[in-house]
């Protein structure tokens, strides 16, 4: 059964794999380049989602969260080099869990306390992931690049 979740997380670190290259192929300065479109630039979008993983995997080992202001990137390599880092540390936590169906208690950032399923909050990350990839998209394509395609059915295809 953790196989199933375990492979979820498989599919988020391939899309942001996809994307990274796909962003490395572009123009140098589309990472930072100003767009305004609910995030300032892609740095951002990226910042935003390691903060947020990072607050989700500790809600999950049931640890104090870190702030969930956006992480800081000056250029897209350190970005990717965080990235890469957290979900290799994540991959390993979740490898490492015996029961996916186990619930955890956690405070959200207004102090309330809610209780969900390790599978929950992974499925969470994934969904979160994938939402942030779409606004990534329409940054590229408002920027002039095409977008590239992260969708869970082509990481399958694979």
């Amino acid at each position: 059964m953790n196989e199933a979740y375990l492979q979820l997380y498989d599919y988020h670190i391939w899309a942001n794999e996809r994307l990274w290259n796909h962003l490395q192929s572009l123009p140098e300065g589309v990472f930072l380049q100003e767009v305004n479109l609910g995030f300032n630039s892609i740095a951002e979008v990226f910042g935003h989602l390691a903060a947020a993983e990072e607050v989700w995997f500790a809600r999950m080992k049931e640890e104090s969260p870190p702030s969930l202001a956006a992480r800081s990137f000056a250029n897209m390599e350190a970005a990717r080099q965080y990235m890469n880092q957290l979900q290799t540390e994540h991959h390993e936590y979740l490898a490492s869990v015996g029961d996916m169906g186990e619930v955890v208690t956690y405070h959200n950032t207004a102090g309330e306390e809610f209780q969900n399923s390790i599978s929950e909050i992974l499925q969470q990350v994934v969904n979160h992931g994938t939402y942030h990839r779409g606004n990534i998209t329409t940054m590229l394509r408002h920027l002039g690049h095409k977008g590239i395609i992260t969708d869970y059915i082509a990481f399958l295809r694979t």
